[in-house]
C-alpha cells in the first residue's frame, strides 16, 4: 500500500470519526445517555453500525469519547489562559473566572448541542460524575489553587464553593435559552453576545467569591 492510499484511508477513518461524535453529541443531546440507540445513531451518522463499534466499542465507550473531546478542548484553552495571568495583580480573580467562562460559551464549546450534554453531564448519575471527574476535576484544581494563591485571605474551602458556583452559573447560561432577555422584557432573535455574557457571568462570580471570602468564618 502506497502512503498516498495509507494517507487517504486515514483521512477518511478520521472523517467517519468526527461524523459520528458530531451526530452522537447531537443524539445524547436531544435523548440522553439512555435514549440514544446505536442503529437509529448510525443511521444519523451516516455510517454502518459496525464502524461505531469499531471506533468505539460500546455505547460507553461513544458517550465517553463525545465528553473527551469537548473536555480536552475546554479544559485545555483555560489552562493556557490561567497561566497568563498575574495572580499578584489587584485584577487576579475576576482574571481567573474570565478564563473559567471564555472557552466553554466559544467554539471550542461545541454550541448548543453539546451545552445540553454538559448540563446533563454535571447533573448526572454515577457514570457522568465518574466522567466529570477523569476530565474535568483536574482543571478545577488547578482554577481553586490559582484562586487561593491571588486570594490569600480564602481558605480552600471556600474557593471550592466559588468554583462550584461559578460552575453552576455556567451550566445555566452555556446553553443561551434566552430565559434572562425574556424575564427582562427584551425580545429578538440573539441572544447576548459572547463577551457580553462573559462579563456578566464574571461579574457575578468575582462578587460572589469576595463576598464567600468576607463570610467564610461566620
Amino acid at each position: 500500500m502506497t502512503v498516498a492510499v495509507q494517507k487517504v484511508q486515514g483521512s477518511s477513518r478520521s472523517e467517519a470519526r468526527n461524523a459520528i461524535l458530531d451526530a452522537a453529541e447531537v443524539a445524547f443531546s436531544e435523548a440522553g445517555f439512555h435514549g440514544v440507540g446505536m442503529k437509529a445513531l448510525s443511521k444519523r451518522a451516516g455510517v454502518a453500525q459496525g464502524l461505531i463499534h469499531y471506533h468505539f466499542g460500546t455505547k460507553d465507550g461513544l458517550y465517553e469519547a463525545v465528553i473527551e473531546r469537548r473536555a480536552v478542548s475546554i479544559t485545555l484553552t483555560r489552562s493556557e489562559l490561567l497561566k497568563q495571568i498575574d495572580l499578584s495583580h489587584p485584577n487576579a480573580v475576576r482574571s481567573i473566572f474570565e478564563a473559567f467562562f471564555q472557552p466553554p460559551l466559544s467554539t471550542e464549546g461545541g454550541g448548543t448541542s453539546f451545552a445540553r450534554v454538559f448540563a446533563l453531564l454535571v447533573n448526572g448519575d454515577e457514570r457522568d460524575r465518574a466522567l466529570v471527574r477523569k476530565y474535568y476535576d483536574p482543571s478545577a484544581l488547578e482554577f481553586i489553587e490559582a484562586l487561593q494563591v491571588a486570594h490569600p485571605a480564602a481558605d480552600r474551602e471556600t474557593c471550592a464553593w466559588a468554583y462550584s458556583m461559578a460552575l453552576g452559573l455556567l451550566v445555566g447560561a452555556v446553553g443561551r435559552s434566552r430565559r434572562p432577555e425574556r424575564l427582562a422584557g427584551k425580545s429578538g432573535p440573539d441572544p447576548l453576545e459572547t463577551e457580553a455574557l462573559v462579563n456578566r457571568l464574571t461579574t457575578h462570580a468575582t462578587g460572589g467569591f469576595f463576598a464567600l471570602s468576607e463570610n467564610q468564618k461566620t
